[in-house]
């Protein structure tokens, strides 16, 4: 199996995006963002882009808070350890940043995310060498991209929320964080996935 797993929500038990803005821009970000984006108006790339031009925090300073008001889902190193003896290729996935994100995994697990620098404000793009084709979700082309790389694999997701969907229904089976957005969504469309509030659940599920 490969596993591809997301960060926001699933790893963390909190958005950090969300804690961000929340704290250093206020929270008038949610009504500017999310009914556009729900409606199919913007991407997932486009709320990011929007967002972050409103913070102007520094890399330490906003990492500190991070660091001090996020935590890492019970069952996480489980997983991991899981994965590699069976000698299953275990990858991140995520609709944040790389400046938070390499800050929280430990420097093996190889991730795949937006890229941020800060120049006056968070400047958010897309990572080096990717383009993506007209309305094609990001999440979707690292799964097709990994998909290429490991033929013959089945394909785990495991998430939390609606920028997950896409990317869910091209997996092969899926694990989704107990009453999350993405498990209605996955209701709605009658598609079966698994619930789980601890990674250890997920283990036991792919045992």
């Amino acid at each position: 199996m490969l596993i591809l797993c997301d960060f926001d929500g699933t790893i963390t038990l909190s958005d950090v995006t969300n804690l961000i803005w929340d704290h250093f821009t206020g929270r008038g970000w949610r009504d500017e963002l999310l009914p556009p984006y729900a409606r199919g108006e913007i991407s997932h790339l486009d709320i990011m882009v929007t967002g972050f031009k409103a913070v102007s925090t520094p890399e330490a300073e906003m990492l500190a808070y991070a660091k001090a008001n996020i935590a890492i889902r019970p069952g996480f190193d489980e997983l991991r350890a899981f994965c590699a003896e069976k000698g299953w290729p275990f990858y991140v996935v995520s609709g944040g940043i790389d400046t938070y994100i390499k800050a929280f995994l430990p420097p093996e697990i190889q991730f795949f995310s937006y890229h941020a620098e800060l120049d006056g404000y968070w400047k958010v793009t897309l990572p080096g060498g990717v383009t993506l084709a007209e309305g094609q979700d990001f999440k979707v082309y690292v799964l097709e991209k990994l998909r290429q790389e490991h033929p013959g694999m089945e394909m785990v997701f495991i998430g939390d929320g609606r920028n997950d969907l896409p990317v869910s229904l091209h997996a092969d089976r899926i694990f989704v964080v107990k009453d999350t957005r993405l498990g209605r969504l996955l209701s709605d469309k009658g598609i079966a996935f698994t619930e789980f509030t601890n990674f250890a659940e997920v283990v036991g599920g792919l045992k």
